[in-house]
């Protein structure tokens, strides 16, 4: 295949992927791709509003007693902090729905099945840029990493070797944006094709042939590697300003139904932050449980200089800025906006 045709099929598939990522906000059915992990905060609903939580779990884990939410929300959770300030504004019971990727996040917001969401940078623009009315009220952690991994049996041993070969990530993901990104610094993106695959379902892939090399996310990635996939290139390593970030959005009527939310998230979350890295351990060993991963592959996935105390940390923002230039640029996100007007700040 030419060069010419793989820039069309290129085009081709990036302007399919914007359509996925672009829902309707008139789509009112029920998101299939969505789990009800748990309801309230101890199993019984309590009189008052609800707050329905959406998070990305790539894990698999299905445990309907704890959600598989990570980092400072999940810890604010655990501990009980967010439940007990919510209680204080009149929400006192909390729904949580996992999502195996942002773009199924983004139909649930967009069809007003969630009012918060926890996902990764690019699912969140793009959705922003295709006028999903959400405001970014925050970063669950930055610098987010990425594993490119290979096949065992007769996977490459560079980037260059990926030419004329299929590699695979998920659509609409942080790691979409590394890999196209990488690819296309080492002018590779016309000569590689790219596939859509979640990440439970990458190792099979992999073993068959059908692919050459994955791009896989944090707790994922290094516990491929620990199985015995080759490492190709890690993001944090040698292409940091690929890292991804993970934002926290909510829909603009939930926030005006709930003026007092946004500051009791912001409190509650510095205040889980503080906590979390005063008990290191403890909070690791809570990750490892909720995610169902050992502990050293978490504890490589989630560095704790990640998880700032701050919602909007000057490199999550500078961070969040060259995504969005690069799916300007990619033509993913045809209407180009102003992250400082989309961002909500507690007063």
């Amino acid at each position: 295949m030419g060069k010419s045709s793989k820039k069309k099929s290129f085009i081709f598939f990036i302007a399919i992927f914007a359509l996925l990522t672009a829902c309707s906000s008139n789509n009112t059915s029920t998101n299939k791709n969505a789990e009800t992990e748990n309801h309230s905060n101890a199993g019984v609903e309590e009189k008052g509003k609800t707050l329905r939580l959406g998070y990305i779990n790539s894990t698999g884990n299905k445990d309907k007693d704890k959600p598989a939410a990570s980092g400072a929300e999940g810890w604010a959770l655990n501990k009980g902090f967010l439940q007990e300030e919510l209680k204080k504004i009149g929400i006192t019971n909390i729904e949580y729905f996992s999502f195996p990727n942002g773009p199924n996040l983004n139909e649930a917001m967009a069809s007003g099945e969630i009012d918060v969401g926890i996902l990764g940078d690019t699912p969140a623009l793009l959705a922003r840029s295709s006028g999903q009315k959400t405001r970014l009220i925050g970063f669950a952690n930055i610098f987010q990493d990425i594993w490119l991994v290979t096949n065992k049996k007769n996977g490459v041993s560079s980037l260059e070797e990926l030419k004329g070969k299929t590699v695979a990530t998920s659509n609409g993901s942080y790691m979409f944006r590394y890999l196209t990104g990488l690819l296309e610094e080492n002018n590779l993106l016309e000569d590689v094709k790219i596939v859509h695959l979640l990440p439970p379902e990458a190792a099979a892939a992999l073993e068959r042939g059908d692919i050459q090399a994955y791009a896989f996310p944090t707790y994922m990635g290094p516990k491929h590697v620990k199985l015995g996939f080759p490492l190709l290139h890690q993001a944090s390593k040698t292409t940091p300003h690929l890292t991804g970030t993970s934002v926290t959005i909510a829909s603009e009527k939930f926030l005006e139904q709930n003026p007092e939310f946004l500051s009791v998230w912001t409190d509650t979350r510095e205040r889980a932050v503080k906590d979390l890295k005063e008990h290191q351990e403890e909070f690791y060993q809570y990750v490892a449980e909720v995610t169902k991963q050992d502990l050293d592959v978490v504890k490589e996935s989630l560095p704790l200089n990640n998880i700032r105390e701050e919602n909007f940390p000057k490199e999550g923002l500078e961070l969040l800025e060259g995504t969005k230039k690069f799916l300007v640029k990619q033509g993913l996100i045809k209407k180009d906006f102003a992250i400082k007007d989309w961002m909500l700040k507690d007063q």
